[in-house]
């Protein structure tokens, strides 16, 4: 099951895909990449005529001396026990005993919209806290949130069921001494609440936290792609980068209209390659997200960062009423079993899937061979299950990840990616050998505005065993980058998803999710880059 948030946004890919679909501009025929044209393999040839060279000037003075990290008070071995059923109930939520909890009672009705619980919390010192909540749900992963001060401040998974009671923990939480409300209010609800523990934390961000040294899991990187690598690592811990989904680059409305609204524009381009799936280009999709790729590094001095919402190949996508072809990247809409291709008892659907990785490969070479480095964010959002490529086991996920990575990396020589992975679960990481950058697409509500530094301590402590960059790969609302610098979760950079966290109707900028107010703060922000504030990656230097 997805969360709500989530559900709105995939059900908006849907739409803007079958529009892109039905009136993009014409674009170059796919070819297998051993006949790749002067045209395809040059993607200027199709872009210079468009655009121009808007940078005018570089910011080559970035500060890039360490900038503090924000202290704690709190001691190491600290621990308090704050009783659920001592809280405050609303709605159908009430409080049962039970021998075996803490306090010899639990809570319980945490359901649906309407039902909360409020625990009072005084604090000793000034500083982070783990929030281990013991819980138990009606089924595996139930997540909900959870509020400071009614600010809602991450999300818990409850993965225990039945008599139970399992640690439930947001890491890394900044709390001034004093009292405070710690609330659970429900995404998917269904939980019992034994107790809220506040201890030190078990995984303290630290300097080292964003000090990346390894190089990239490619060693033939090209020379474009390790100098764009080694500004995010320089980068990284003293500033978040701007980022937005803006599927026609420079003359997306996203473009215009962020620039007009806060005086600036973002530094991330994300793009989707979707048009460039066997299945959209059988059903007549055309797509020129490689020269909007190419404008923005080459033309505008930016990043892009390319996800594929890959419709399934072949005789998988029925393209039926209930099930259109548009939609075959959800697995309601797809007849793909990825346990059984990865496994060998469908021969025929392998082929199929490494058919779509070659033909994608001679898109992205495209790329390489322009210069272009990119962000590569394939497979995402896996463990949601809401994707072809994550009903199925973990396993048979990771062996689809690491087989496209060798055919693209060692078969087709791509030399300008950057592997971002973004499967949402441990258990889904394909490992640090070909993962480069793990990021996490967080969709909180509306105006929240936090830093979201539960999963990012999360994510520093339980992905792989080597020091990765990490990034918000995706976003529904922007975050308050005083509250992320404050917080110690320094995000490497942020994308926003467009309609309708960013755009209205693909036409004025929506403050549904994020204010004004807080979109020209972000962008204008001293620890936020933007593109007018990016160095010249051509020449960055790798010393």
């Amino acid at each position: 099951m997805k969360s709500r948030s989530v559900m709105k946004r995939t059900a908006a890919i849907a739409a803007v895909f079958l529009t892109a679909c039905s009136s993009a501009p014409a674009a170059n025929e796919p070819v297998a990449p051993a006949e790749t044209t002067e045209t395809q393999a040059q993607p200027e040839n199709a872009i210079n005529a468009v655009f121009g060279d808007i940078r005018t000037q570089y910011n080559t003075a970035l500060d890039l001396s360490a900038y503090p990290l924000t202290k704690s008070d709190v001691p190491d071995g600290y621990s308090a026990v704050f009783e659920a059923e001592s809280g405050t109930m609303s709605g159908s939520v009430t409080s049962l005993e039970r021998e075996e909890a803490s306090g010899g009672a639990y809570v319980t009705g945490i359901n649906t919209e309407g039902d909360r619980l409020d625990i009072a919390v005084t604090t000793e010192y000034s500083g982070f806290y783990d929030l281990n909540f013991l819980t138990t749900g009606s089924s595996d992963k139930r997540e909900n949130y959870i509020l400071a001060d009614d600010e809602q401040i991450g999300t818990i998974t409850t993965n225990t069921t039945g008599q139970v009671f399992g640690d439930t923990k947001l890491w890394n939480i900044y709390l001034e001494k004093g009292d405070h409300t710690i609330s659970i209010v429900p995404s998917w609800g269904y939980i019992d609440v034994d107790c809220l523990k506040l201890t030190s934390p078990e995984f303290p961000i630290t300097d080292a936290t964003y000090s990346v040294s390894k190089p990239l899991s490619n060693p033939n990187a090209d020379e474009n792609t390790r100098r764009m690598y080694k500004f995010l690592c320089d980068i990284y811990g003293k500033y978040s980068l701007a980022g937005q989904y803006a599927d026609e680059g420079r003359q997306s409305s996203e473009y215009e209209k962020i620039t007009a609204k806060t005086g600036k524009t973002f530094a991330v381009l994300g793009l989707d390659v979707s048009g460039y799936s066997l299945c959209s280009q059988a059903h007549g999709s055309e797509s020129r997200t490689v020269e909007y790729a190419y404008d923005w590094y080459t033309n505008a001095g930016g990043i892009v960062q390319l996800c594929w919402h890959w419709t399934s190949p072949g005789d998988y996508a029925p393209n039926d009423e209930s099930r259109p072809w548009y939609k075959s990247f959800y697995k309601e809409s797809s007849t793909i079993d990825l346990d059984k291709i990865m496994n060998g008892e469908d021969e025929d659907g392998y082929k199929l899937l490494m058919d779509d990785i070659d033909n994608m490969s001679g898109q992205l070479a495209r790329l390489r061979d322009a210069g272009v480095p990119v962000l590569w964010r394939p497979l995402h959002e896996a463990s949601g299950g809401w994707f072809w490529w994550g009903n199925c086991s973990p396993e048979s996920y990771k062996k689809l990840w690491n087989t496209m990575y060798d055919k693209m990396t060692n078969e087709h020589g791509l030399t300008n990616l950057i592997w971002v992975w973004n499967g949402q679960d441990a258990a889904w990481y394909p490992g640090d050998e070909t993962t480069d950058i793990v990021g996490w697409d967080i969709y909180a509500g509306k105006q929240v505005d936090t830093s979201q530094s539960g999963r990012f301590t999360d994510m520093t402590a339980n992905y792989g065993k080597e020091t990765k960059l990490i990034a918000l790969t995706e976003n529904g609302c922007v975050m308050d980058p005083d509250k992320v610098m404050n917080d110690n979760a320094r995000w490497l950079f942020w994308g926003t998803w467009s309609d309708p966290f960013t755009m209205k109707l693909g036409v004025v900028v929506n403050d549904e999710y994020t204010t004004y107010e807080l979109l020209t703060k972000a962008y204008n922000h001293d620890r936020v880059i933007t593109l007018d504030e990016m160095p010249d990656l051509k020449k960055y230097p790798l010393d």
